[in-house]
């Protein structure tokens, strides 16, 4: 089958759009299709385009907001004539794409719902008219958890074109002990008790929160360590934070790291925490990719009980939810992980097994198809 992936979100931009959209080009070319992305033009990424096992297309004009839909459209609407079926990762521009394919050439598509991309647009008539067209038109809304689902036919598209599909994250291999002391020397981490948050630092992130519940973790294990993998536009104020509550010296922010660090931080953890919640605009996490890739690694996790998060994380089986304005109950969910290492244990290996049986790249693209497929016989 010859896909089109036409995407405003895709390496080198951050985020768990454009991690979508990687991963699912990804496995689909591992299925035998020919896939095509066109993507956002970064200098310097002619590299990891080669090494890539699709073909990525570049355009221009990626900082213009709205207006780098027209040079989306103008590499996109080429290739749709040879197409067998679209992606739109991106409601108002892949999935604009793939509507106007559809009534052109007849080309099937699907579309992807998060959350924010279309309840931003609920008080805009004519927007949310437009989108819930493109919507309805596709052969399937590809809903990455059940809020995200429940918000969508709210909006206003019809329940039968909705489908649950949850992403996740690619089984990860044993820990290696030799990365983990590498990694823990690397950032002096001379404690077993190690906390790691990862992810863009914004405000629905909650990271202050998670400092803010540092203090009464540190009364119960004076040695433990919270590392904040990530940067964003609320990383001065967690810092701040930190020193305000005292704990600015248990706290490291190292900034961005590797994709194979960050794995290595995974392995070297006691605990994966990050508190997510919504900001001042209504946003919220839709599913939450980090927590399926600690999972990966066989952590449990500590999240905030919001949006999608309750499909990626079950709570008392793979981690523990919690109210993530409340500083410490979320410190409390940390203690009873760190102070009962088989409960700790048993919730982080059944977190493993579920990626390795349904929050895995592979199932989510399998099922996608299926839906594509499903939509064309009905």
């Amino acid at each position: 089958m010859r896909i089109l992936i036409p995407t405003a979100d895709y390496p080198p931009i951050e985020g768990g759009i454009g991690t979508v959209a990687l991963q699912v080009a990804r496995e689909l070319a591992r299925l035998g299709h020919e896939v095509t992305v066109v993507a956002p033009y970064f200098a310097g990424m002619e590299d990891f385009d080669r090494a890539e096992p699709v073909t990525v297309i570049r355009y221009k004009g990626y900082g213009a907001g709205w207006l780098r839909l027209a040079p989306m459209f103008a590499k996109s609407w080429p290739l749709l004539r040879k197409t067998d079926l679209v992606l739109g990762i991106n409601i108002s521009y892949g999935g604009l794409i793939g509507w106007l394919g559809q009534k052109r050439f007849r080309v099937p598509y699907l579309t992807f719902a998060y959350a924010y991309e279309f309840l931003k647009f609920r008080h805009n008539p004519l927007a949310s008219a437009l989108l819930r067209r493109i919507y309805a038109r596709s052969a399937a809304a590809i809903a990455i958890s059940s809020y995200s689902r429940d918000r969508l036919v709210e909006f206003g598209v019809p329940a039968n074109r909705v489908r649950v599909i949850h992403p996740g994250a690619n089984p990860a291999p044993p820990p290696d002990p030799e990365a983990v002391r590498a990694i823990k020397h690397k950032f002096v981490l001379d404690t077993d008790h190690v906390i790691l948050a990862v992810g863009r630092m914004i405000r629905r992130k909650n990271h202050v929160a998670l400092v803010k519940a540092m203090p009464r973790v540190l009364e119960r294990f004076p040695d433990a360590v919270l590392i904040v993998v990530g940067q964003g536009p609320t990383m001065m104020d967690t810092v701040h934070a930190a020193w305000h509550a005292g704990v600015r010296e248990h706290v490291i922010f190292p900034g961005r790291l590797s994709d194979e660090e960050t794995a290595m931080l995974y392995d070297a953890c006691e605990v994966f925490a990050l508190p997510t919640g919504q900001d001042g605009r209504g946003q919220v996490e839709g599913f939450g990719l980090v927590f399926a890739e600690a999972h990966a690694h066989g952590k449990p996790v500590v999240a905030g009980r919001s949006g999608g998060v309750a499909d990626a994380v079950i709570d008392g089986e793979t981690g523990l939810l919690v109210d993530p304005s409340q500083p410490h109950e979320i410190a409390d969910a940390i203690l009873r992980l760190m102070a009962d290492p088989e409960f700790a244990r048993r919730l982080g290996e059944n977190g493993r097994r579920r990626v390795k049986k349904e929050l895995n790249w592979r199932q989510f693209t399998i099922q996608l198809l299926e839906a594509a497929t499903q939509a064309g016989q009905t």
